[in-house]
């Protein structure tokens, strides 16, 4: 029973961490190893645990014959108690037709998460204030190329990340109150949240490698004008030639044959 227990409090406890990475993606580790980081793990781990030694004590065998052997008995039984007890932490009771938050065990879930974004929200507020990687960068020339740079080395990009950035981008441009330093720091900021710092590092430290400015292609040379004709001699002007009419291929068909129709008469 002992492993059992063990494994069912792996599962639920696997579960709980992914959820942590994949809320704080800048420094997974760091808010796996803080205090509401480790509770958080710990309270899902706690309700695997427990929900197998319910599972147990009831004797469900989830309508399984009587043939079955106790090994695949204890397999289901650990695999129900990790899962199913985390679906039920994140229940939420609501009443019908109502925008109020829901009660419910997601509640506590919650409140342990909240504890965890205020002591990381302080961790990594120190640390991206104690240095400045972004320095040498200009917010309105390179705000853009910095965003792209960091967006790519993402594999999968949320949508709603990136309405999010070209939203803050728009903002911060039309701020004047905000000298273009402070603009860079809070776009730097909000993209070490997205990819964390050491990645931002190397996006600025490879803008600042970079030319600043390209070579242009080399302009066409100008042709030399064409000669004036002598007006002393008496010529005969000859009338301009009629316009040549476009053809448009997509004009509509007259009598079984396709009219050809000019993109000026249209």
């Amino acid at each position: 029973m002992t492993i059992e227990m063990l494994l069912a409090a792996l599962i639920g406890g696997a579960i709980g961490l992914a959820e942590l990475v994949a809320r704080y993606r800048d420094k997974p580790v760091t808010a796996l190893l803080s205090p509401g980081g480790l509770l958080f793990v710990f309270v899902n781990a706690s309700a695997a645990t427990v929900a197998l030694i319910a599972v147990t004590a009831s004797g469900w065998t989830f309508g399984l014959p009587a043939t079955t052997p106790p090994a695949s008995l204890a397999v289901i039984q650990v695999i129900t108690a990790g899962v199913g007890s985390a679906a039920v932490l994140r229940m939420s009771f609501a009443p019908a037709q109502s925008r109020a938050i829901g009660t419910g065990p997601i509640a506590l879930l919650n409140g342990i998460l909240r504890i965890a974004d205020g002591e990381l929200e302080r961790k990594r507020a120190l640390s991206r204030l104690s240095h400045n990687d972004l320095a040498g960068l200009s917010f309105e020339r390179d705000h853009a190329a910095l965003a792209e740079l960091c967006c790519h080395l993402m594999r999968e990009f949320d949508l709603a990340e990136a309405q999010r950035l070209g939203g803050l981008a728009a903002e911060l441009s039309h701020r004047d109150d905000l000298t273009d330093a402070d603009k860079l720091d809070c776009w730097g900021l909000e993209l070490t949240r997205l990819v964390g710092e050491r990645a931002l590092r190397q996006a600025a430290r490879r803008l600042r490698d970079r030319p600043r400015e390209e070579p242009r292609p080399a302009a066409p040379e100008e042709r030399p004008a064409s000669p004036v004709p002598d007006t002393e001699y008496g010529t005969e002007s000859v009338p301009p030639r009629p316009p040549v009419s476009k053809t448009s291929r997509l004009a509509a068909s007259t009598n079984g044959r396709t009219e050809r129709k000019s993109f000026s008469d249209a």
